[in-house]
């Protein structure tokens, strides 16, 4: 019944349209508190049943309201649940909706001329234009540089109750920049597009491993550090969605339910070390539905990465450790 408020302004929806499987969305209204942007970032947005009231004591405003005053176009009325099947049978495709134009021919056209997911930069276009802080909660332990690619406010809410200050800095934000602000480590965020385009990031990735500064990735900022290692990265068929998929933490065993929302991965080897310009490297988590790299760790460098997002804030919150990971890292290598 929430959660769908976090997911419109989450920055990493850039040029996306959602389908929700849930068959009611909009029954809490929209609140000033769960944003995690400035906006909302859906191109589009598919819901069956759009709730004709909302109730809940944090409430300043309906969701079609929210919807119209950002002029973001919705349709309802849509069996979400078979679209989603028709999606995971054929993939992910393009799509338009329309609330002024009901040529169907025309619209296809239409459709059919926009550009693919794969071969897209979208990082730069959701980044922050200059840098900002959030400050940590009580005594500050560490500091962070987070190289914002589509970064979620709930990231450096989470790193301020480890007692941890973040420096958002842009998508083209460079190793000076980094060491200005005097980071004890670097966090490469979430955001869309295809990182096989994401040079600049890459090439800053390089950088903060040769000079052995402690780095995090979640997701996008995941596949940064994959190709920063010299794997490749791929489009998957559909992507993976939601918040309940199994992922095992190889380092403990443990299967934690996750949240996801990518559409690209690491091509790195499940089964085994693998060698590199920066020592060996494993792959850490693994997708229990198909196997799927899920987060990678450095053996000689330290670093290490998530493809999913412990930072949900909605939930699950089983990987919240991760970010208690992060702090060790830096305490050890302080």
């Amino acid at each position: 019944m929430t959660g769908y408020q976090e997911t419109l302004t989450d920055p990493s929806y850039h040029r996306q349209v959602v389908v929700q499987t849930a068959p009611q969305i909009g029954n809490t209204g929209i609140n000033a508190e769960d944003d995690e942007s400035d906006r909302i970032w859906v191109a589009g947005y598919v819901v069956r049943d759009p709730s004709r009231s909302y109730s809940n004591w944090r409430a300043g405003g309906s969701l079609e309201d929210r919807l119209a005053v950002e002029g973001i176009v919705g349709i309802s009325g849509i069996d979400t649940r078979a679209l989603t099947r028709h999606l995971r049978e054929r993939g992910a495709m393009r799509v338009g909706v329309s609330s002024v134009d009901d040529d169907r021919g025309g619209l296809l056209e239409r459709v059919r001329q926009q550009p693919e997911m794969l071969g897209a930069d979208l990082s730069a276009e959701v980044s922050t234009p200059q840098r900002y802080t959030v400050e940590a909660d009580g005594e500050r332990r560490f500091t962070v540089a987070a190289i914002d690619l589509g970064i979620k406010r709930n990231v450096p809410r989470r790193l301020a109750k480890r007692g941890v200050t973040t420096h958002v800095l842009p998508a083209s934000a460079t190793l000076d920049d980094i060491r200005a602000v005097g980071a004890d480590a670097v966090f490469f965020s979430p955001g869309p597009g295809d990182p096989a385009t994401a040079d600049g990031p890459v090439a800053l990735a390089r950088a903060v491993l040769s000079a052995r500064i402690p780095l995090f990735g979640i997701c996008f900022g995941s596949q940064i550090l994959g190709r920063a290692l010299g794997f490749g990265t791929y489009k998957l068929g559909y992507g993976h969605r939601g918040i309940n998929q199994p992922v095992v933490d190889r380092i403990t065993g443990k299967v934690e339910i996750t949240s996801h929302n990518h559409g690209f991965a690491v091509d790195a080897p499940v089964d085994r070390r693998h060698d590199t310009e920066f020592g060996a490297v494993e792959v850490s988590h693994v997708c229990l539905n198909d196997d799927v790299v899920e987060g990678l760790r450095c053996l000689d460098v330290p670093a290490f990465t998530v493809q999913y997002h412990p930072e949900a804030a909605a939930g699950p919150h089983d990987a919240d450790y991760l970010f208690d990971r992060f702090a060790e890292l830096m305490n050890t290598n302080a």
